[in-house]
């Protein structure tokens, strides 16, 4: 079985609490819901990362704000990534692809990223 983002979902709500970048406006009638494309966290540290739901739900995609991890067994970098919903003041640190973009092949080493980088 494969590492998913709900998998990945609750390991951050649990570490890091609720998702910072809410919809902000009532335009769409969706103010105060979750963020259809990014989900913002924040860790202890003050530093953001933000899951990539905007696409294939089998794969767990995350922003991170530099540098890069050191060599983890199932984390994988990959090219950077721009989405518009980086763009939120909560998210600028990983806005206009100044943030590490990688994926989680597997839960342990999708939790040692988060122990490194918390």
């Amino acid at each position: 079985m494969s590492f998913r983002v709900l998998d990945a979902l609750p390991i951050l709500v649990l570490r890091f609490g609720e998702t910072i970048n809410k919809v902000p406006d009532d335009r769409n009638g969706r103010r105060g819901y979750e963020n259809k494309k990014v989900m913002g966290f924040r860790t202890r540290s003050g530093k953001v990362l933000a899951l990539d739901v905007d696409g294939e739900y089998d794969e767990v995609e995350v922003w991170i704000e530099p540098p890069a991890p050191p060599a983890i067994i199932g984390i994988r970098i990959l090219k950077p990534r721009e989405s518009h919903d980086l763009h939120r003041t909560e998210l600028a640190p990983l806005a206009k692809k100044a943030g590490v973009y990688l994926t989680a092949e597997t839960k342990a080493g999708f939790e040692e990223l988060l122990s490194w980088y918390a």
